[in-house]
Order: C-alpha cells, then sequence, then structure tokens
C-alpha cells in the first residue's frame, strides 16, 4: 500500500507538533535525586534558589592587608593575620591592619584592602603610601547573587558552569527527570555497516550513528541501535519491542510511497498515524504516531532529511516533555548597551538574549571574575579583543550556553511587580529605556528618578529609606534610579536589596519595599509599561 502524500494537505513541523500533541498529548518523565558530581547534561525538574547570598562573606579579592581607607596614607600595626579558609571575630581599630589572603574574610571595621606589595613592611608595622577608596579589593557579601536568586530553573539542562554554581551555594543533590530512554531502528535493503565492502546500488548506513552520538551528547540513554532490512514482519517486531523497552522509537526509511516502505504501514496496523508529511524540504515524509501510548516517529531515509526532522521535530517533543527551550550554540544578536574590552586582555562579557521578530537581542553585562552567578545565569558570552569598545546598536556573536524564551521583565529591582513566570533582569532604568528603544521586554520599569519626563501605563510608588552606620554612604551602578540620590558613594551596587548587607558599615539608601526602618528621605515612582497584554490584569488587580 503507497502512501500519496499530497502537498495542499501537509502541514509546517511547528503545526504538526502542535497537532501531535492536541491528540496524543506530552509524557511526563519520572523524577529521581542525584548527586551533583553524576548531573552533567541532566535536565532539573524543580527551580533551585540559593539559600545564600554569593559571596556568602566579604572577602578579599587580593593578598594584602585590611585596614580603614580613610586613614590612608598612613602607618598601621598588624595586629593579626586571617588566612584563607579560616574565620576569627576581629575588629580593627584605628591605625590597625590584619594581613588576609586572596579569599579571606574581611574583618570588622575594614573598609578596604591594599595590595601586600603595595606597602613597606617592617616588622608589624606596615606603611601605605598612597590613598585607597571606600570597598577597594574587597569584594562584599551579596555582590554576586543575593539571597532568593533563582539560579537554576526546572527544565534547564545542567552544564558544567550550573553545576560550579550549585556546588558554590552549598548543593549537594539534584532533582532531575529520568534520561528518556531511546530506541532507533533503521531500515533499507540497501544499506551496509560503514567498514564493510560497498557493492554497487548500496549505501553506507549513517543515520542510526548519527542519532545515537546526537542523543548520547544530550545524556539520553540510546537502549538500542538496530539495522533492518525491507521485511515488513521484522520491522514490526523491532518496533514492538521499542514500544515494550523504551519511552520514544525512532524509525528511518520507509515512511514514503514505495513499494517496499512498510514503516508506516505497521505503524497504522499497530497504533496511529496522527500526521504523515511534512511542509518542509528534505523532510517531507515524516511521520508522527502513537502505538500503545508511547509515541514513535518516521523520519525520511535520507541523512539530511532525518537530520531535520529529529532536530526539528524529535529534539523539540523530548523537550517538550523536559519543559525546556530549544536552543543553538551560536547565534547574532543586536548589542542593546556599550560593552568594553579590557585594554590589555580579551575579555569575555556575560550577556542575557532577549528575541523579538525572529532577531535577539544581547545586554551586556558589568562583569568581575568572582561573579560565577552572573556568569552561569546569562545566556552566553562575547569574546572581545584587548582594547576594543563594542558601540550600541552593533551586531555581536553570541556563544550560547542556556537561552530562556519567557516572557521578561527588565529594569528597577521591585519584587512586588514581578509577574510569575517571567524572567526577571532587574538592571535598573538604563536597561529598562534601552529596551524600550529597542522595543523588547513585557513589562519595563522606569525609575523617575531616572527619567522624570518618562510616562508609562502604570506606576508604583514607593518611599525611600535612609538608614545604616557611619557617614559614607553606598550608592548603586549609574543604570539604577537611586544612584542619582547619592553623590560620591564609597561603593557602587547592582541591586538594592544588596545594600542591606552593608548598612553596618556605611549609609544606604534603599526604597521601603525592601527595609522600612530608617528615616523617610523622599519618594521614588516607578513608570511601567505592560506590553504582554496577558498579564496587565495581574498589575490591575
Amino acid at each position: 500500500m503507497r502512501a500519496i502524500l499530497k502537498d495542499s494537505e501537509l502541514l509546517y513541523p511547528q503545526d504538526a507538533l502542535a497537532k501531535f500533541l492536541n491528540e496524543f498529548g506530552v509524557k511526563q518523565l519520572e523524577v529521581e535525586r542525584i548527586n551533583l558530581e553524576d548531573s552533567l547534561n541532566r535536565i532539573v525538574a524543580e527551580d533551585i534558589i540559593s539559600d545564600i547570598p554569593l559571596p556568602p562573606f566579604s572577602r578579599s579579592t587580593v593578598d594584602g592587608f585590611a585596614i580603614k581607607h580613610d586613614l590612608c596614607p598612613g602607618e598601621f600595626t598588624v595586629i593579626d593575620k586571617i588566612r584563607i579558609g579560616e574565620f576569627k571575630e576581629i575588629r580593627i581599630g584605628n591605625g590597625e591592619a590584619v594581613e588576609v589572603d586572596t579569599g579571606s574574610p574581611i574583618p570588622e571595621g575594614a573598609t578596604a584592602v591594599v595590595k601586600v606589595e603595595n606597602t613597606v613592611i617592617e616588622g608589624n608595622k606596615v606603611k601605605v603610601s598612597k590613598k585607597l577608596s571606600f570597598g577597594e579589593n574587597i569584594g562584599w557579601i551579596g555582590t554576586d547573587i543575593p539571597k532568593g536568586t533563582l539560579v537554576v530553573r526546572r527544565g534547564e539542562r545542567l552544564n558544567p558552569y550550573k553545576i560550579a554554581l550549585l556546588a558554590s551555594i552549598g548543593i549537594r543533590q539534584v532533582l532531575v527527570y529520568k534520561r528518556p530512554r531511546i530506541y532507533i531502528i533503521i531500515t533499507g535493503d540497501e544499506l551496509v555497516e560503514p567498514g564493510k565492502d560497498l557493492d554497487p546500488g548500496k549505501i553506507y548506513e549513517s543515520n542510526s550513528y548519527y542519532l545515537q552520538a546526537y542523543y548520547l551528547s544530550k545524556g539520553y540513554d540510546v537502549i538500542k541501535r538496530t539495522h533492518v532490512n525491507d521485511d515488513k514482519e521484522l520491522i514490526r517486531r523491532e518496533i514492538l519491542e521499542g514500544i515494550e523497552k523504551a519511552d520514544i522509537v525512532i524509525v528511518t526509511g520507509g515512511s514514503s510511497a514505495g513499494e517496499k516502505d512498510y514503516v508506516h504501514q505497521v505503524i497504522k496496523e499497530e497504533g496511529k498515524i496522527i500526521v504523515h508529511g511534512l511542509k518542509i524540504k528534505p523532510g517531507k515524509p515524516a511521520i508522527l504516531a502513537e502505538i500503545k501510548g508511547k509515541p514513535v516517529f518516521g523520519l525520511p531515509g535520507n541523512i539530511t532529511s532525518t537530520m531535520v526532522i529529529n532536530e526539528e521535530v524529535v529534539d523539540k517533543y523530548i523537550d517538550i516533555m523536559y519543559n525546556i527551550s530549544s536552543y543553538r550554540y551560536t547565534i547574532k544578536a543586536t548589542i542593546t548597551n556599550e560593552v568594553k574590552a579590557d585594554y590589555n586582555r580579551t575579555t569575555y562579557i556575560p550577556v542575557y538574549l532577549i528575541k523579538k521578530d525572529g532577531k535577539y537581542y544581547a545586554i551586556g553585562m558589568p562583569f568581575d571574575s568572582y561573579m560565577i552567578g552572573v556568569f552561569s545565569t546569562a545566556d552566553g558570552y562575547i569574546i572581545i579583543n584587548p582594547g576594543e569598545n563594542i558601540e550600541e546598536g552593533s551586531e555581536v556573536s553570541v556563544y550560547l550556553r542556556s537561552l530562556d524564551e519567557r516572557p521578561v521583565y527588565i529594569g528597577e529591582e521591585e519584587p512586588t511587580l514581578y509577574p510569575r513566570g517571567f524572567r526577571v533582569l532587574p538592571f535598573g532604568s538604563y536597561i529598562g529605556l534601552k529596551a524600550i528603544k529597542y522595543g523588547i521586554g513585557d513589562v519595563i520599569v522606569i525609575s523617575n528618578l531616572y527619567d522624570s519626563n518618562f510616562k508609562g501605563d502604570l506606576s508604583k510608588e514607593r518611599n525611600v529609606i535612609e538608614t545604616g552606620e557611619g557617614s559614607e554612604y553606598v550608592g548603586y551602578l549609574e543604570w539604577v534610579g537611586l544612584s542619582k540620590l547619592v553623590k560620591d558613594p564609597v561603593v557602587k551596587l547592582r541591586y538594592p536589596s544588596v545594600a542591606l548587607q552593608l548598612m553596618d558599615k556605611a549609609k544606604i539608601i534603599i526604597p521601603d519595599t525592601f527595609h522600612k526602618d530608617g528615616k523617610v528621605i523622599g519618594k521614588e515612582k516607578l513608570e511601567i509599561i505592560v506590553r504582554n497584554p496577558d498579564i496587565k490584569k495581574y498589575f490591575r488587580g
């Protein structure tokens, strides 16, 4: 029985997959808890939130001496040493210093670390000949990621970067989906195993090698890879064995209108063909089917067709089983903000990607080498040559590690405005205005402190609180609206929530939605643009 596929009745791959999902559904995989060291390429089955800030304590980024910065230049008496990995309850006074290693905790009272090479040491005395700024050579607690940050989302594939991040926040085991079991059947009398003599009219079999390598590279279980000739009963036997032993059966060849194309006949006899034929070249005679509650995919025998249909249909179905998005490894994107390289070194800049109308836009992030949170949660990175500046609006090549295509919130940090299920990029009004310029993002929040002329669809007021100790002020990166209220800050933070970690060391300016105790010094109005009509009711409610 020949299968005649009329072009007028064919579906595009995305429509075919939608029809298959509507009729057959998604077979959810079981879950298991495994050790972190065994989790490479596994798919996480729950959101993972950091219970600690990173760094978990304020730490030195150099070998040197922890001192009070406002007494420099000057001479200090070394009263103790804190080695990396140890903690001492030490509070330094005026004129005192504590020797520290790179990574050592900062003693109480210290506001900077002077590099050892910038000192003169005489006995227990250390002379510092230059001025230091507040926070110099200190990685403050929480400046990488705050406590409570979503670091890995459900459905995300674990890579070495995320595994390192999970270890850094103390995660020992992770809940993951069990690996899908895949059964690969290759059909065709014309096929010869690689390494054997090739007789006239024969070709070497390559589909099974591609499919096995493809799914092993993703960490899946290929429980069998077999080749059978064009014998209807042999094909039936292998398909039914696959149905019994595997979660997914993939068959190549035998799906078209040839005299010996038995695959579609067997599937129709044993189960149900939901889609036969796609509006795509190559790959037209593809099959999406169900037998005994298991998904069966029939791929054309041509190797390029097998590749196209596997990646456009089969792999995407598996991604839906995992609730993850498919992605490529390198893409072109438009950079929304200027980024600069180190003058002397090739520089990796983490970027977050947002998709609009089939085009990607990249937000480049300020970055320091200890910030594993930023580097790991970013979608990828760009590489910039020493001394090079990439201007806003330029096209860049992004090296992908993941791709999160959920609706996105961009702008000022304000957790009471975060819609459920959205990706949150709380990078301040500067990036929010860039999002508006390029037409990206679903919810954008701009502070009137940053741009008093900007008006949104909705607005939210919050009081601005002054609290903390000391005479010096913690401020914010120029991207953040609150940065306009702090002149000459001793340190600039990315997130208002992190400022709470430093309130025992300096004055902080913070919205009352984060901290209510303190002096009200003004108000801030957040102007809200809602581009996603599905969530406007969230804000109006």
